[in-house]
């Protein structure tokens, strides 16, 4: 089970998550060390938590989050809601996923 929490005042919020993934299989359940929190803007103080299936479209959202972070380069939003919705409409117009995707096959 993911535990994150957010605590916000007037001029700040912090984002704090666990580390541990646990994958379930057949043969028992083994318990992972891995990253839930990543910054979406290197030059802004903006982040992204992840939890629940740590890949879309069988590549890992830390893989997704730095090919965006990369081409989004120094953009500044007014608001938060600004960088969710700039970050939603690059996983729908990207092709790279279908690009990354075909490369991890072959």
């Amino acid at each position: 089970m993911t535990a994150e929490i957010v605590i916000m005042n007037k001029t700040a919020v912090a984002l704090a998550a666990d580390s541990a993934v646990t994958i379930t299989t057949s043969t028992g359940t083994k318990v992972y060390t891995t990253n839930k929190l990543f910054m979406l803007s290197k030059y802004h103080p903006v982040g992204i938590m992840i939890y629940g299936n740590a890949n879309m479209m069988a590549l890992p959202w830390e893989t997704i989050i730095k090919y965006y972070r990369k081409q989004f380069g120094n953009t500044c939003f007014d608001t938060l809601e600004q960088y969710g919705a700039d970050f939603i409409s690059y996983l729908e117009k990207s092709t790279f996923l279908l690009d990354l995707l075909q490369k991890s096959d072959s």
